[in-house]
């Protein structure tokens, strides 16, 4: 009963299997059926409790905390546990948007119950990946010798012949040595070739040796460990969904990099906690966790535990909130890197403008390369970089739509569905 009302206009409705709606009439503190059969599904959990009720009344002296209280007390009546379950939130929303006793009618009255999957099988397996992978790593060094990148060269060169000035004679294929004393016009030909475009210089890398049975590649641990790192980094890692094995060469990247340990600020987000999408919100969707150790163990644990509470949602995710939670923890960082999901959009994309610092971001699982354009528009709005395999892309505020940037041995052209790779 101290829990203070939100006032909301309507509170959303919507067909999920992960909510239970539980109604009553308008000023009243009876269910509408019998819930005392009702069995929770085995699978689910309750995380979170709505109390939904109107503002509107029909006379000033109407006690609205007692029909609440009382509507709580029948809820506790069918399930006690509810109230003696730690972890579970209550929420008290007050509708205002009802003018008329008929309107308030029309509204939702009553509890809704949001419930959560339990750990799935899905989360168990990468999990056991990610500790797999980094139980068999090894690293080694080898030598990339220098590289030649071409490109196509049109140009227009003279013969040394010289055209009829006849039109018949010239569509015949006439040809002569000598200009004459007609003028005749000089013969050019197109000739395509190839020059230089750049080079890429040898070089000797480090590179993980990974047992590649539950990885794609390891694009994204060579892009950690051939990057210079300096200054202090906040590292913000995406944790749904299948990103277990790009989890796996974050923890090895750090395991094996004591500076970038030390100097680095972690969190880890997983949009929401597995809660259903009706009661999150942008910029406060929540799931985020954040981590300030230089101790390997410490955050694999923080790691293995955001994973475990995220458990499903939609796909775009809660990025800049858990960019946003980062630099209010931790106002000495320099630069947040962004390890995202590359097949997943920036779910609160809105929240752009209230970054600070400058963000640089890999893109995980990105096979053919591409920087979706709001991974692009997140990198240049703050003053990061794209940081790839073999190359960073720098100095994203200089390009605009249309353009070729080329870097290292990749090509792209930026288009408003971002950095689309044109040398393949």
């Amino acid at each position: 009963m101290k829990i203070k009302p939100t006032q909301i206009g309507t509170h959303p409705y919507a067909n999920d299997s992960d909510i239970l709606y539980m109604p009553m009439d308008f000023s009243s503190s009876e269910f509408v059926k019998n819930y005392a059969n009702y069995k929770f599904p085995k699978d689910r959990f309750v995380i979170t409790i709505h109390l939904v009720y109107t503002k509107y009344r029909e006379v000033d002296t109407f006690d609205q905390p007692l029909l609440n209280r009382n509507r709580f007390e029948n809820l506790k009546t069918i399930w006690p546990e509810l109230f003696a379950t730690k972890g579970i939130q209550f929420k008290v929303f007050e509708q205002n948007s009802a003018k008329t006793e008929d309107a308030a009618k029309k509204l939702y009255h009553g509890f809704i119950i949001f419930f959560k999957a339990k750990v799935s099988e899905k989360v168990k397996e990468e999990k056991g990946i990610i500790g797999y992978t980094i139980s068999t790593y090894r690293d080694s060094m080898i030598w990339i010798p220098e590289k030649v990148i071409y490109k196509k060269r049109k140009r227009y060169v003279e013969t040394g012949y010289y055209l009829a000035n006849d039109p018949e004679k010239r569509k015949e294929g006439f040809k002569y040595k000598t200009p004459s004393i007609w003028f005749r016009e000089k013969e050019i030909k197109l000739v395509v070739d190839s020059v230089v475009a750049r080079k890429i210089k040898a070089k000797k890398v480090k590179v993980g040796r990974f047992d590649k049975r539950f990885l794609q590649n390891t694009n994204e641990y060579d892009a950690f460990i051939n990057k210079i790192w300096k200054g202090k980094w906040g590292i913000v890692t995406d944790v749904t969904g299948s990103m277990g094995p790009y989890s796996a060469q974050v923890l090895l990247f750090l395991k094996y990099n004591s500076e970038v340990l030390k100097n680095s600020r972690f969190t880890f987000f997983n949009d929401g906690n597995g809660a259903p999408e009706l009661i999150k919100r942008i910029g406060f969707s929540g799931g985020v966790y954040n981590v300030n150790s230089n101790n390997f163990d410490t955050i694999y644990r923080t790691i293995l535990m955001a994973m475990e509470n995220g458990n499903g949602g939609d796909i775009p995710e809660n990025n800049i909130e858990a960019i946003i939670s980062a630099t209010k923890k931790w106002n000495d960082i320099d630069t947040i890197l962004m390890i995202a999901d590359a097949g997943a959009p920036i779910k609160d994309i809105v929240l752009l403008k209230q970054l600070k610092k400058p963000v640089s971001i890999i893109l995980c699982g990105n096979v053919d390369g591409n920087v979706p354009f709001d991974y692009f528009m997140l990198a240049r709005e703050t003053g990061g970089t794209i940081i790839q395999t073999n190359d960073e892309i720098r100095n994203l505020r200089k390009y605009k739509k249309g353009d070729v940037v080329e870097v290292g041995e990749r090509t792209y052209r930026l288009s408003e569905f971002g950095l689309l790779r044109t040398d393949e």
